[in-house]
């Protein structure tokens, strides 16, 4: 794009369709039927606005907007380390939960200070529902200092846990560095798990326009087996 120099002269020797061609070039929304002097004064105010914006970075440049992608794309880059100690979890789906964690530089210095310090593991503390205190249930993993993510396959059938992550030391108690919140499994909808295709269900109107019936069908064209005589 060409630099910019815009003067009241200048555009009022344009016409209006080349006026209005100079707006969307520079990104302007105008109306088709606004009057010239308006898509005048929208221009100048335009061309003011990049004026004192080169005033304040000291140069105005116009690069293209395909280089400017590319240029974001290979200058943006996420830190490998916020160096913090936290950890957080996010559903992959009901079976499986994805585990992501970061360390903070202090934390990894005392670990390789610490003679005592065995392994980092992580810790899943499934509770029976959403307001319970006491875990029912537990399953841990061993990972190493390097490990910053990991795939845990949610074996038990409790449908709330809070994930931790802790550091093992050998004699000494275990010490919790960061701790999830807790995270709900969605289950199915128990209305949804009773319908069958021919099967008269008192759908609420909202589900009734997700085309249930129809969906219904298919799944019962498609995978017919899983269906019993008795339902169909």
């Amino acid at each position: 794009m060409e630099e910019l120099v815009l003067s009241r002269k200048k555009l009022e020797s344009l016409t209006n369709d080349e006026l209005s061609k100079l707006a969307d070039e520079y990104g302007l929304d105008i109306p088709s039927n606004l009057n010239r002097n308006f898509i005048i004064g929208e221009l100048l105010e335009y061309a003011q606005e990049l004026e004192d914006a080169a005033q304040s970075d000291g140069e105005l440049s116009y690069v293209d907007s395909d280089d400017a992608d590319e240029e974001n794309e290979s200058d943006f880059q996420l830190p490998k380390s916020y160096n913090e100690t936290k950890i957080n979890a996010v559903l992959r789906n009901p079976a499986w939960v994805y585990a992501f964690w970061d360390i903070s530089e202090a934390d990894i210095q005392s670990f390789e200070d610490n003679e005592d310090f065995s392994n980092l593991g992580l810790h899943v503390a499934f509770f029976d529902n959403e307001d319970s205190e006491t875990q029912s249930d537990s399953i841990d993993l061993m990972v190493s200092l390097e490990d910053r993510n990991q795939y845990i396959l949610l074996s038990s059938a409790k449908k709330n846990f809070v994930l931790s992550l802790e550091a093992y030391y050998t004699g000494k108690p275990t010490l919790t560095l960061a701790r999830s919140k807790r995270i709900s499994v969605p289950t199915g909808n128990l209305l949804l798990k009773d319908a069958v295709p021919g099967k008269n269900m008192d759908f609420p109107p909202l589900i009734r326009l997700s085309g249930i019936d129809s969906v219904l069908r298919r799944q019962y064209l498609d995978h017919r087996e899983m269906f019993s005589e008795s339902d169909s």
